[in-house]
């Protein structure tokens, strides 16, 4: 009987440690990371200052998701900050307009 729960036990931990490297991978399939500007392809940041008229950037991050690559870069004009969404291959994907400026600095 002794023999039969031991032997249960380390199927469930045998079965445990098998399955552990699965469930991180699918977990990992999102990743983010901030990249200085400096080291932004240039076509991205291109791609950014074009789509927003004026746009200073001032941060990037770098999201991967599975296969796919986006750069999410921030920046400023007229007063106004703005984040651009744009793949790897330098097309802009979103651009959005920060709704909290309203150019009161209180």
């Amino acid at each position: 009987m002794k023999s039969t729960w031991l032997l249960g036990l380390l199927f469930l931990g045998v079965a445990t440690l098998a399955l552990a490297p699965q469930a991180r991978a699918e977990g990992d399939d999102e990743n983010e990371e901030v990249v200085p500007l400096e080291k932004v392809p240039d076509a991205i940041k291109k791609a950014a200052t074009d789509a927003v008229k004026g746009l200073v950037l001032s941060k990037c991050e770098k999201e991967t998701k599975g296969s796919a690559v986006i750069y999410e870069l921030e920046g400023k004009a007229d007063g106004k900050t703005y984040e651009v969404k744009v793949g790897a291959d330098a097309k802009v994907i979103k651009v959005e307009q920060d709704e909290d400026d309203d150019g009161d600095d209180d």
